[in-house]
C-alpha cells in the first residue's frame, strides 16, 4: 500500500467517528466522570449520602455541576478541529441539555 492509499484509508476510518449520538454520549459521559473523579479525590471520606447532603448544605450542588461540565468545550474543539461537526453539535447538544437541568434543579432546590 501506498501512502496515498494509507491515508484514504485512515481518513475513512476516522470519518466514522463524526457521528451526533459519539459526541452526545461523551458530552453526557464526560461530566459523570468528572464528578466521580471529584467525588474519589476530594470528598472520598464521606458516603455517597454525606456528600450530597454537604453539597445542598453548602449550596454548592448546581456550582459542582456547572463545572463538571468544562471538560466537554475540550470534547468539543477535539471535534471541531478536524471538522467532525455532527459529533461537535452532538457534543453541543448534550452541554445545553445538562445547562437546562442543571438550571431546572436550582430553581426546584431554590438555589436563584
Amino acid at each position: 500500500m501506498d501512502n496515498e492509499h494509507i491515508q484514504q484509508w485512515l481518513n475513512n476510518k476516522l470519518s466514522q467517528l463524526n457521528k451526533f449520538w459519539l459526541g452526545f454520549i461523551l458530552g453526557i459521559a464526560a461530566p459523570l466522570i468528572t464528578l466521580i473523579i471529584t467525588y474519589y479525590v476530594t470528598f472520598s471520606n464521606y458516603t455517597l449520602e454525606e456528600f450530597y447532603n454537604f453539597l445542598l448544605q453548602f449550596r454548592v450542588l448546581t456550582k459542582l455541576l456547572s463545572l463538571c461540565v468544562l471538560p466537554n468545550l475540550g470534547i468539543f474543539f477535539l471535534f471541531l478541529y478536524p471538522d467532525f461537526r455532527r459529533a461537535a453539535m452532538g457534543t453541543l447538544t448534550a452541554t445545553f441539555s445538562l445547562a437546562v437541568i442543571i438550571i431546572l434543579l436550582q430553581a426546584i432546590l431554590g438555589l436563584f
